[in-house]
């Protein structure tokens, strides 16, 4: 139910306090800012090694997982048919796949190259299975 006589006026707020400047710096108490080369007034520097840490992680996660099969597998393709004569005709496909799933989880660069191998690797396959 609402009340007839209408909406009562808001209850009575205290005035706020009269704006006071802060003090003259020869007044006592009063502390002056920190100086601009004040040693916690800056950021630590950042060091090259910790940046250059920071790279190889992340170009070493580039090559694990289904990236690092995916190249081991295409070195393999190339090397083993120039290496021992054999072939191993399954191998690029496999590594093809393994390349896509790398891109597929973000390793772009381990994806790619792996893939290029195992094309390089199935061409060489390609190439020894044709008959002579």
């Amino acid at each position: 139910m609402s009340d007839p006589s209408g909406p009562g006026s808001p209850p009575a707020q205290p005035q706020p306090a009269p704006y006071a400047p802060p003090p003259p710096p020869s007044a006592p108490g009063y502390a002056a800012p920190p100086a601009t080369g004040y040693p916690g007034s800056m950021p630590p520097p950042i060091t090259p090694s910790a940046m250059a840490m920071g790279g190889a992680a992340g170009l070493l996660r580039q090559v694990t997982g289904n990236a690092g099969w995916s190249l081991l597998l295409g070195v393999a393709t190339i090397a083993v048919p120039l290496l021992f004569d054999r072939v191993f005709f399954f191998l690029p496909i496999v590594g093809l796949i393994a390349g896509i799933r790398a891109i597929q989880r973000g390793q772009l660069v381990g994806g790619i190259t792996g893939i290029v191998l195992n094309a390089i690797g199935g061409l060489i396959t390609i190439v020894a299975l044709i008959p002579q």
